[in-house]
C-alpha cells in the first residue's frame, strides 16, 4: 500500500466517532484531511438552513432516510469519503464515480434525534482521493434537529483546493414529521 493510501485511510478513521460522543452538541470546524505534506490549505466554509417541505408522510419524528445528492461540476470525476454518520450507510446511488456533469450520491438509514441530541453525518466529495486536502474537496456536515417536536436541518461545509461547494435550496428540505431529508450540493 502507498504512504499516500496510508495516510488516507488514517484520516478517515480519525474522523470517525463512538456513537456515544453523539450525546453532545458537535461543534463544526473543518477538518484536517491527509495532505502529502504540511502544505498550507486554503479552507472556505459556510453554513445553510434546509427548508422544511409540509405535505410528506404523516409520521412521528423517527429514524428516517436521507438522500444526499451531488453535482458534479469539476470537470474530472469525483470520489466519496466517509466520516461520522449517524445510523447507517444505506447505499451508493449510481453512477458512482460520479462523472462530470452527472449527479450521484448515497443513502443513509438516519438515526432519529431528539432534544439536545442531533443525528450528524460528515463525509466529503473530492477529485482526487488520494490527497483531498490538495485537491478540489467539499466536506459536508448535515445536523438533523428535534425542535420542539419538529424537525429542521442546518448543512455546513468546507472547501478545499479552490473547490466551490454549493447547496440547491430549490431541491434541498426536510419534512419536519418524520426526518427524511433530500439534500443535493453541488461542487465545482
Amino acid at each position: 500500500m502507498t504512504r499516500n493510501v496510508k495516510r488516507f485511510l488514517a484520516g478517515l478513521l480519525l474522523t470517525l466517532a463512538p456513537s456515544s460522543t453523539l450525546a453532545r452538541q458537535v461543534e463544526f470546524a473543518a477538518p484536517a484531511l491527509p495532505s502529502e505534506g504540511d502544505e498550507y490549505v486554503s479552507v472556505k466554509e459556510g453554513v445553510f438552513q434546509v427548508p422544511t417541505r409540509q405535505g410528506g408522510p404523516v409520521a412521528t419524528i423517527g429514524p428516517a432516510a436521507e438522500s444526499n445528492y451531488v453535482l458534479n461540476q469539476t470537470g474530472a470525476y469525483v470520489y466519496l469519503g466517509l466520516g461520522l454518520i449517524t445510523g447507517g450507510f444505506g447505499g451508493m446511488l449510481l453512477p458512482y464515480p460520479v462523472a462530470q456533469a452527472n449527479h450521484g450520491g448515497f443513502l443513509i438509514n438516519s438515526a432519529a434525534p431528539f432534544p439536545g441530541s442531533p443525528a450528524i453525518h460528515q463525509y466529503f466529495w473530492t477529485v482526487d482521493p488520494f490527497n483531498p486536502a490538495n485537491a478540489k474537496t467539499c466536506f459536508w456536515q448535515i445536523e438533523v434537529s428535534d425542535v420542539g417536536g419538529s424537525c429542521s436541518a442546518q448543512v455546513r461545509f468546507a472547501a478545499y483546493g479552490g473547490a466551490t461547494c454549493t447547496i440547491d435550496g430549490a431541491l434541498s428540505f426536510i419534512y419536519p414529521s418524520t426526518c427524511e431529508a433530500w439534500i443535493v450540493t453541488g461542487i465545482l
